[in-house]
């Protein structure tokens, strides 16, 4: 049960990438949900990041057989782990997306490259290329070999955390108040306590490198969880708020387009005259009004040409009295 559970989440956000890749490649899509698209890219790398630690399957299968092919060990808990600090990048690339900015491509490949030589780079001269284990952090101290590796892993999501909080916050005092905000509002406290949670990995990584015992060191494993679910429980907060008020105004659209779609396409041969967009084809089909419905378009085109084929109706019928 435990190994079905594990393996179905990183299928389901492996899933969800690839119709945003295919959605995104499609041609006439609206926007691009495809792979230079932030959200998309972190669904990909943490479904990649969690597909490498399947219980059982990669520790028990995979890992040993790859041990004897390469001669290193836990090669799919460094590759779950490059893949989530790669997570960091796409991140950090998400707060300047919805703040209006772009990280270049360029950017994001060559940071990419460096995260994955930084991982690899502190990952092999250390004891834990040599000895399988289930879980690295349970079972290797942190010493002078380890902390590096550690520091490699935790220093992008920090940064990506802190950067993309200073983007929404200023982006939350410039919007102040509205359904943006709310989300914005959410954003910025996943962001935070993202932060809190990676400055306390590193807190902890210190106390137990230097010997400290401490209350941080003592309960760390309570802290951890519980920060990592308070930014996950902001970040739904932020997507549940911005799905509610996309899918109601979509749900309006809908709502017009089915219950004037088929008077449109009447008045649309009527008066030819008055199609705003002659290529555009139109069915009043269920399926098709909820497509339609995505953007504003179709609506817009649907209010513009029955108004102004009413306009025209009406004049044509001024002229015959």
């Amino acid at each position: 049960m435990k190994v079905g559970i594990a393996a179905l989440v990183p299928l389901v956000l492996l899933v969800l990438a690839a119709e945003r890749i295919w959605t995104g490649t499609r041609k006439g899509a609206s926007r691009s949900t495809g792979l230079d698209n932030p959200f998309t890219q972190i669904l990909l790398t943490l479904g990649l990041a969690k597909l490498c630690r399947v219980p059982y399957i990669t520790d028990d299968l995979l890992s040993p057989q790859l041990q004897r092919l390469t001669g290193v060990a836990n090669l799919l808990t460094l590759a779950g782990m490059t893949f989530g600090a790669l997570s960091a990048i796409p991140v950090l690339a998400f707060s300047s997306y919805i703040t209006g900015r772009n990280l270049s491509a360029r950017i994001q490949v060559v940071a990419a490259g460096v995260v994955v030589m930084v991982m690899v780079g502190t990952y092999l001269p250390s004891p834990m290329a040599r000895e399988a284990v289930p879980f690295l952090q349970n079972h290797f101290a942190v010493t002078g070999a380890v902390l590096p590796y550690w520091i490699a892993f935790i220093a992008p999501l920090t940064l990506s955390t802190l950067v993309g909080f200073a983007y929404t916050v200023r982006e939350l005092v410039w919007v102040r108040r509205g359904p943006f905000a709310r989300a914005l509002a959410g954003v910025v406290v996943a962001y935070l306590l993202g932060f809190a949670y990676c400055a306390f990995n590193v807190a902890n990584l210190v106390g137990n490198y230097t010997g400290t015992d401490s209350f941080v060191v003592r309960n760390s494993e309570i802290i951890e969880n519980s920060l990592g679910l308070a930014s996950l429980a902001a970040a739904g907060f932020s997507a549940a708020t911005y799905a509610w008020h996309i899918l109601r105004d979509r749900a309006r659209r809908y709502r017009l387009l089915r219950r004037h779609g088929r008077t449109w396409l009447e008045a649309r041969k009527v008066s030819p005259e008055v199609v705003l967009d002659k290529s555009y084809h139109f069915r009043p089909t269920r399926r098709a009004c909820w497509s339609a419905a995505r953007s504003a378009q179709a609506a817009y085109r649907l209010q513009m040409e029955l108004a102004d084929h009413k306009h025209q109706a009406a004049r044509q019928l001024r002229v015959l009295r």
